[in-house]
């Protein structure tokens, strides 16, 4: 039962027995009834945090009290949900899992539509069209103030600052208090909150306090986790690596569910022969990528994840007699030799690049999954986190020289997937999945005040896979890029933006500049100032890829297509470099330009699964950018997800993973730095296209006795992007150098190829036991050449 409360006090008093069980509506001005307020105390550390929640993007929830949770959807400027109970905080940055998000629990103090969220303007009693921005909070002695902006057709801009707050009353019943101080409302205007229902209506003006009082609760549970899936199954491929290589429809590194249903019937053996796959792993039923093990998963556990893939079997199955079991994918027309276990020969290099010099910064109390990097103009280093807190923290004592132990302080907290991080003359700024947020400390505490919306105007769902990217800031604009989503029904599209390269203004106006790109997880400068991205392989991805940013491009990822643009598909701009997939790339990330040693003008890129830091060389042909990409460095804790120059001239080296993938060697967190020692490392330097083949350039110079073709080993395929994830080398053939010719420095290697062919990549590996004139050893044999053009 719901009863509006009277200003006057004797009514108060009159109604104070009655008021034991009941719910009370809005209290207008001081509540002087309520306990004395002081600083409150949070259940919950970060209390005041966003996310997606009960499957609606651009949430804000805020943990007031043990009984009190409330949410507000700033996507659309209201107050959400007022309850008592929790929020399962499940999904990739809080259990690692993808195919779930949080999820509110308990109960609501507001009964069905009756909760006043609804904004209203009027003006002589007609009710005006208008938008509802959110605008950001501030937080001040642990207590919040959020703002919005009612804009009218004409231009004007209503402020409503709203400080939300749980008190309770002198009969000790819980209360949600919103107090609208500092309003900003024009002559002649009304503004008022309205339910659902029209039940209730409450009019704002400046310094309005409403508060309502409810009926006890009693304690809350969560549910049981099986709960919130559809099928345990899930709950179990979650709670595994199950999702990072297989899909319900698409394949992708492993076959799809359905596929793997369509291949095996229902019964006894197939599900002993999958149980024991499943346990054991292994390669050679779906081709020669291999599977990981799984000997803790349980036969029951097990059991319940096949009940869930085999109810994708298609309804009318025909099985294939035979034994299906060790069937292979068709072999290329060259046979390819296992990959030489030799580290930088076949595998990856171990260890740090030798020209470098590696400090871990850090420690048992500080493990930063790094989403974003950058430098305070003192120095000190800021590092945004892509986990449960959605920090940022302030490293200090960590460049060349200082002697002092290194600190960490946590002067921001309770963003969303927080990938991005620039600081832009002093100031601030953060990109969060579904904003791009300015960061403002107001009293000079090294603490957050607060948190001003830039833009968030993108379009967003509450998929995991719609991560926003990196954040540079060039000629006053920010970019960053989006990916799509992955979970979509049938009849769902890709939002606009998604797959796209935002530019952003400082009144947070944007443009699209490029789509057609996946999981763009990494946007950097190059040369020349120039924009460049890497994307992640999977559907109508067969590789990864360094793609050079330009107006208009349409990098290949079909998904991200209107209707009309299916009739009539674009072409794809091939990309600067191609990455071949589990060779030199898996999971690319933030491209920066090297600043020393021979390497300078180069770039380099990280990547969270493959490991380690790769070397790019670009060069213009026919005034498009492609070249070459060599492995660089090894040897950091986990896999490389940001880098950025200190003002020491070392590369900083942001890290991150998760459980079952998007890891290297499955370690999770790591913050490192390397500085160039000045030591001269024996390697490939550059490789240059040439109208008859390439010209390979070294670090030292090499003796005359390797000009022998038949020592290097040259191959050449194409790439074609469809539907299924990744794809096959096509049209793979040898290639052998015509002829060999040494420059007069010994540094500088011509080949003459026959049969090259353009929009194709070219494979070089070199001797294993090449050695430069000082008998130096080669560091790494291998690179990979996008011959996109062949010059002129």
């Amino acid at each position: 039962m719901i009863t509006r409360r009277m200003e006057i006090k004797e009514i108060v008093n009159r109604f104070n027995a009655l008021l034991c069980g009941m719910a009370i509506l809005l209290v207008v001005g001081t509540s002087c009834n309520s306990k004395p307020e002081a600083i409150p105390s949070r259940p919950m550390d970060p209390w005041a945090f966003r996310s997606v929640l009960d499957k609606r993007p651009r949430m804000l929830t805020l943990a007031l009290d043990t009984a009190c949770f409330a949410a507000y959807d700033l996507g659309k400027g209201e107050l959400y949900k007022v309850w008592k109970g929790g929020v399962l905080r499940e999904g990739t940055v809080f259990t690692n899992k993808k195919n779930i998000q949080p999820s509110s629990w308990g109960t609501s103090y507001y009964g069905e539509d009756s909760l006043p969220n609804q904004w209203l303007v009027s003006k002589n009693g007609e009710n005006l069209s208008f938008e509802t921005q959110y605008k950001g909070y501030l937080l001040e002695d642990n207590q919040i103030t959020i703002r919005f902006e009612l804009v009218l057709d004409d231009g004007t801009r209503i402020k409503i600052n709203e400080h939300p707050e749980f008190v309770r009353n002198e009969l000790d019943q819980p209360g949600f208090k919103r107090s609208f101080a500092g309003s900003e409302i024009p002559e002649g205007l009304e503004v008022s909150l309205r339910s659902d229902n029209d039940k209730v209506q409450v009019g704002i003006s400046r310094d309005l306090v409403a508060t309502d009082f409810f009926q006890q609760l009693p304690e809350q549970s969560p549910p049981a986790i099986g709960d919130s899936y559809d099928h345990l199954g899930i709950l179990w491929m979650e709670n595994s690596d199950c999702y990072t290589c297989h899909e319900e429809k698409n394949a992708m590194v492993g076959p799809s569910f359905e596929q793997i249903a369509a291949r095996y019937p229902k019964n006894g053996e197939s599900y002993s022969f999958l149980t024991s796959k499943i346990k054991e792993g292994g390669a050679g039923v779906w081709g020669d990528t291999p599977m990981n093990p799984h000997p803790d998963l349980s036969s029951s556990e097990i059991k319940t994840m096949l009940d869930y893939i085999f109810t994708y079997k298609p309804k009318e199955t025909t099985i294939a007699t035979g034994n299906r079991v060790n069937q292979k994918r068709p072999s290329t027309n060259i046979e390819e030799e296992s990959p030489s276990p030799k580290p930088g020969h076949g595998a990856a290099v171990e260890g740090v690049h030798p020209s470098y010099d590696l400090t871990t910064l850090h420690n048992d109390s500080f493990q930063p999954r790094v989403g974003g990097l950058d430098f305070l103009p003192d120095g000190r280093l800021l590092v945004s986190t892509w986990d449960s807190i959605g920090g940022v923290y302030l490293v200090d004592n960590i460049l060349e020289g200082d002697r002092a132990p290194v600190s960490v302080k946590r002067i921001a907290a309770g963003l969303a997937e927080p990938l991005g991080l620039e600081v832009v003359d002093g100031e601030l700024f953060v990109l969060q999945k579904h904003e791009l947020t300015q960061l403002i400390d107001h009293d000079g505490d090294d603490l957050i005040d607060e948190y001003r919306v830039v833009c968030d105007d993108w379009g967003v769902r509450d998929d995991f896979h719609e991560f926003a990217f990196g954040l540079v800031y060039k000629d006053n604009h920010f970019y960053i890029t989006l990916s799509m989503a992955m979970r979509l029904m049938a009849n769902e599209r890709q939002l606009p933006d998604r797959g796209r390269t935002l530019k952003i203004d400082r009144e947070g106006n944007y443009e699209w500049m490029d789509y057609g790109l996946r999981t763009p997880n990494g946007i950097g400068l190059g040369m020349d100032e120039e924009l460049f991205v890497t994307d992640n392989q999977g559907q109508w991805l067969p590789a990864n890829k360094l793609i050079h940013v330009r107006k208009g491009v349409y990098n290949g990822m079909a998904w991200g297509l209107s209707e009309e643009q299916e009739l009539d598909p674009p072409a794809m701009v091939p990309p600067a470099i191609w990455l071949p997939d589990k060779e030199i790339g898996n999971s690319p990330s933030e491209p920066i330009l090297m600043k020393d040693g021979p390497y300078q003008g180069q770039l380099l890129h990280g990547d969270v699964t493959n490991g380690g830091i790769k070397r790019d060389f670009l060069e213009k042909v026919n005034g498009a950018y492609q070249g070459a990409v060599f492995r660089f460095s090894q040897g950091f804790t986990a896999g490389v997800n940001r880098l950025v120059w200190g003002p020491d001239g070392a590369l900083y080296v942001g890290e991150v993973g998760m459980v079952g993938g998007w890891s290297w060697k499955g370690n999770q967190f790591g913050l490192e730095k390397i500085m160039y020692n000045g030591s001269s490392t024996f390697e490939m330097l550059a490789i240059r296209a040439k109208p008859d083949g390439f010209e390979i350039e070294f670090t030292e110079p090499i003796g005359t006795e390797v000009l022998d073709p038949a020592l290097l080993e040259v191959q050449q395929w194409r790439y074609k992007p469809t539907a299924s994830y990744g794809g096959p080398k096509l049209d793979l053939t040898q290639l052998t150098p015509e002829s060999m010719k040494l420059s007069g420095d010994g540094k500088r290697l011509h080949l003459t190829i026959p049969g090259l062919m353009e929009n194709h990549v070219i494979y070089f590996k070199l001797p294993e036991d090449l050695k430069s004139q000082t008998g130096n050893s080669l560091w790494s044999s291998e690179a990979w050449y996008t011959l996109n053009n062949i010059p002129n």
